[in-house]
């Protein structure tokens, strides 16, 4: 494995460790609902996730020899962000 594809892959299991330790964890514990008006600014955080997941898909369509798959991702990941952006709208103006 090349050196900038190391750091990637190290960097992506960093970043994956942090947010089950400090996000997902901290919310699986957390009982009761999520205030609506509170619930749109999670949601923006979620959808620039994806959005990051989205742009490491175009780049890895980029040095793949077959992209088939990854072009599938990285169209599910836009739609997921979509939808995550979509409803944080709506939140943030009352729907």
């Amino acid at each position: 494995m090349d050196a900038e594809l190391q750091k990637a892959v190290t960097g992506l299991d960093e970043t994956r460790d942090k947010l089950r330790d400090e996000v997902v964890a901290p919310l699986r514990g957390e009982r009761g609902g999520l205030p609506e008006a509170e619930e749109r600014y999670l949601l923006g955080s979620l959808a620039a996730v994806v959005e990051s997941l989205q742009e490491l898909a175009d780049i890895a369509v980029e040095r793949r020899y077959d992209n088939r798959y990854t072009r599938a991702t990285r169209s599910r990941l836009k739609d997921a962000a979509k939808l995550l952006r979509d409803r944080e709208k709506e939140i943030g103006q009352g729907v």
